[in-house]
């Protein structure tokens, strides 16, 4: 049975030149359900984003399929004449949600740069509810009237949540937000982005690339090489963040 995402088979290499291509996904296939987090850890330059960005149909991968509940990003169409989704209607945009830790393009308050980008559709009162409550649910209502300069890591990763919460998504892409991150700091927000998982049904794939930032997550996998592997599933006992040491594949 397939998860609310799925990719299956799917290769990704970026062209170098006439005669050479950087191999970034080799054969990737996952599945993540609601309300469950599934964590790829990776090193640097390994593929952990451009993962996220063929999960969130905005990257088209060379070969294989991306779903969204059951209906495929990547149609024939688009597969056939070789054009981008750039400029075609995305009907999955405003159910999946990307969050990176960085700088607003405008210098607000996060309260109002959180429900800016909501204006439009949902009107200024609405905005301004969903921000709002979208901060209180990470934690992070004291930040409201502050700037981004003015806050820390930790609670700029709030933020960068709150963001994303604040659409109502189905699913959640986290691109290593806890990299900046002292451990505290890391165990809170893995905690945190498992609860919201939980209570909402809101499927999460994160990267990581430390295996701190994992110790919440449902699922495990590495990734190096192209190449994904899922860890075996293992309990979590308590949930404090010191899960087992996993090895990278061909770095063992």
């Amino acid at each position: 049975m397939e998860g609310l995402l799925s990719l299956r088979g799917v290769w990704l290499s970026y062209s170098r030149g006439p005669r050479h291509a950087v191999k970034v996904l080799s054969d990737v296939s996952l599945d993540v359900e609601p309300g469950e987090v599934v964590a790829v850890l990776a090193q640097r330059a390994q593929g952990k984003t451009s993962l996220l960005r063929v999960a969130a149909g905005m990257e088209r991968p060379n070969r294989g399929t991306v779903s969204f509940a059951d209906q495929d990003m990547w149609p024939r169409e688009f597969r056939r004449r070789r054009i981008a989704r750039r400029g075609h209607a995305n009907p999955w945009r405003r159910q999946i949600a990307l969050v990176k830790s960085t700088r607003p393009d405008m210098d607000l308050p996060v309260a109002e740069s959180v429900a800016l980008p909501l204006g439009t559709r949902h009107g200024a009162h609405e905005a301004r509810l969903r921000a709002e409550h979208a901060l209180r649910d990470v934690q992070a209502s004291e930040c409201s009237d502050r700037g981004w300069d003015d806050l820390d890591s930790g609670e700029r990763a709030r933020v960068a949540l709150a963001h994303a919460l604040a659409r109502k998504p189905r699913l959640l892409l986290v691109d290593d937000l806890t990299a900046t991150l002292g451990l505290t700091d890391t165990a809170q927000i893995a905690e945190l982005i498992h609860g919201l998982a939980a209570s909402r049904e809101i499927a999460v794939l994160m990267s990581a690339g430390d295996a701190r930032a994992t110790g919440w997550s449902d699922r495990v996998a590495t990734l190096a090489g192209g190449t994904l592997l899922m860890a075996p599933a293992s309990p979590r006992a308590d949930h404090d963040g010191g899960g087992e040491v996993i090895d990278f594949p061909g770095t063992g």
